[in-house]
């Protein structure tokens, strides 16, 4: 059982929202109508980020490229767009822009979608598996093992 951050229900499963930048826990009664970051517990389906029964968890997360602010200002600059035009024609505010460009801010799913639509750009990326390495029986892994695994890939 958990426990919901918002209302103290105990529920048998949690969706993480996104409530104005935070991160919160939430029953399904109070994640309703609000973009839900991820599913703990029983399986659900999502609608459009968006909670309407029960959700299926997706098998692989997109992470947020780590220069996201400059390709976001490079693409808008080359659309020779200002950031309150690009706030009117997504519907976000000048302030949020700004902080996500100047890179203070880390983008949800559902404003990540409206500046690669808007601006024609990829914003997220799937991150790679990492590579598995074998052990003798028998011996332990040691910091050196993994280290050469690392070099060996050519990091």
């Amino acid at each position: 059982m958990y426990e919901c951050e918002i209302c103290g229900k105990h529920a048998d499963a949690l969706y993480v929202i996104d409530v104005e930048g935070a991160e919160l826990s939430a029953c399904r009664g109070c994640s309703e109508g609000k973009d839900v970051l991820e599913k703990i517990g029983e399986i659900e389906k999502v609608r459009g980020g968006r909670v309407t029964g029960r959700r299926k968890q997706e098998e692989a997360q997109e992470e947020v490229v780590e220069n996201y602010g400059s390709i976001m200002r490079k693409a808008r600059e080359s659309m020779m767009m200002d950031l309150k035009t690009l706030g009117e024609r997504i519907n976000e505010k000048h302030s949020t822009l700004l902080r996500v460009e100047e890179e203070k801010m880390l983008p949800n799913t559902n404003l990540i979608a409206k500046l690669e639509k808007a601006l024609g750009i990829k914003l997220t990326h799937r991150p790679e598996e990492p590579e598995e390495f074998q052990v003798k029986a028998g011996k332990e892994i040691t910091l050196g093992d993994a280290a050469f695994v690392k070099d060996r890939k050519g990091n």
